[in-house]
Parts: structure tokens; C-alpha cells; sequence
């Protein structure tokens, strides 16, 4: 085993025990009273979606070089695993986000 292999396993571990329970409590709604407190509910699950595409971003570039896939095709895997996922996880919290700020502060009209 080579030092490139165990730093893969120490990547794929330390995402996984550190991303992965944390993402998939605040996609289920669990999350500590002063988070709660400042997020919406469907903030919390932006927040865990987020956290899973990042995830799956940090485990897809290790498993495309253990499964062997020569570099060529390995290429636009590891571009879309990489920057665009983390940017597409970045722009859905980002905007869900101010979506609900602009929707908490907006007063809804009534009646008279």
C-alpha cells in the first residue's frame, strides 16, 4: 500500500465520518436550538443536501481512480464531481437562503 492509498482511505473516511452524519441530520431536521433558532426548516434541508453533494463530490474523485477508469474518461466525471458539484451545492444553500429571508421579512396582506 502505497501513501497515495492510504491518504485516499483517510479521505474517504474523514468525509464520511465527519459530512455524512451531519448532512443527513439536517436533511432529516435534526439540529442543535441555536441553528434552529436562525434557519427555517427548509434551510436545515438545503443545508443537508449541500452537505451530501459535497460529499458525494469528495468520494467520487477517489472512486474513479480505485475503480481504474483510465484518465481520459475519467476527466469529465472528475470535472463535474469536482468544482461544478461544490458550486451547485455553494449556489442551492446560497439561494434557498435568501429565498426565505426574503419570504420571513415580505408581510402578508390582511384582510379588512
Amino acid at each position: 500500500m502505497t501513501a497515495a492509498d492510504t491518504f485516499d482511505r483517510a479521505w474517504i473516511l474523514g468525509w464520511t465520518l465527519l459530512v455524512l452524519p451531519l448532512s443527513c441530520a439536517l436533511l432529516r431536521g435534526w439540529a442543535p436550538a441555536w441553528l434552529r433558532r436562525c434557519a427555517t426548516p427548509r434551510m436545515l434541508r438545503a443545508r443537508g443536501i449541500g452537505g451530501l453533494i459535497l460529499w458525494a463530490s469528495a468520494v467520487a474523485s477517489v472512486v474513479t481512480r480505485w475503480v481504474g477508469l483510465p484518465t481520459g474518461d475519467r476527466y469529465p466525471l472528475t470535472l463535474l464531481a469536482g468544482p461544478v458539484a461544490v458550486l451547485a451545492a455553494v449556489l442551492l444553500v446560497g439561494v434557498t437562503d435568501v429565498a426565505e429571508r426574503r419570504r420571513r421579512r415580505k408581510a402578508f396582506p390582511t384582510s379588512q
